[in-house]
């Protein structure tokens, strides 16, 4: 993290080990100052969560960032293994889900800074997954990866919130162009992205899309 860039609420819950929930109560309570920003979501002061590290009494070098914690959720263990190499190659730390029901048990005891979601799962599907993980943590990054962007279950997937689509099958330089966007420039658009009425007008399935919540 750049040392004046204040903290999410995600970012005190991966650090500290706790949920971006009990976060919010300390906030809430007064007993972490944070302030709002528009969106509605807090940020605390660097300095601030020094105050608060010094006065629990919690011994945490925060400046010193650990990898980014990555998990993919698909059920095709190729695509899953592909998706696993290219991000360790990068660096992060990665977590493979081959299931629905593994996904969610994994994240009722982990917090991860990006979340690769295949849509398309048996049992539990990708909408009933983003539901669970935007009602845990509503700063969540998800990134839904399908080859049907006009499927039954990915537009129910996009009412829990906008979403960037990644296209199967999927080109590494697409990957590296949503890890730019999240990690890099999480606040500018990228010309690689289209919004839902361009991609309706754009011919190449590689294109990465963004999508907002159906009204």
């Amino acid at each position: 993290m750049p040392e004046d860039r204040p903290l999410s609420t995600g970012d005190v819950a991966r650090l500290l080990h706790v949920t971006p929930v009990c976060v919010l109560r300390w906030i809430r309570a007064g007993k972490l100052p944070a302030y709002r920003v528009p969106g509605g979501h807090f940020r605390v002061a660097r300095a601030e969560f020094r105050k608060f590290l010094a006065s629990n009494h919690i011994p945490l070098e925060f400046d010193s960032s650990p990898p980014k914690r990555i998990l993919v959720v698909d059920d095709e263990d190729s695509v899953g293994d592909a998706f696993g190499a290219a991000l360790k190659a990068k660096g992060y730390d990665v977590v493979l889900a081959t299931s629905g029901r593994e996904a969610l048990r994994i994240l009722t005891q982990n917090r991860f800074d990006l979340i690769f979601l295949d849509v398309l799962l048996p049992t539990v599907g990708g909408a009933s997954i983003l539901k669970a993980i935007k009602r845990r943590d509503p700063e969540a990054v998800v990134v839904l990866v399908t080859g049907y962007p006009d499927h039954d279950e990915t537009l129910a997937a996009l009412q829990y919130g906008p979403a960037m689509l990644l296209p199967k099958p999927i080109k590494v330089c697409d990957l590296y162009t949503v890890l730019k966007i999240v990690f890099n420039e999480r606040m500018g658009e990228q010309p690689g992205l289209r919004r839902r009425g361009e991609a309706a007008r754009e011919k190449s399935p590689a294109a990465l899309q963004t999508r907002g919540a159906r009204r």
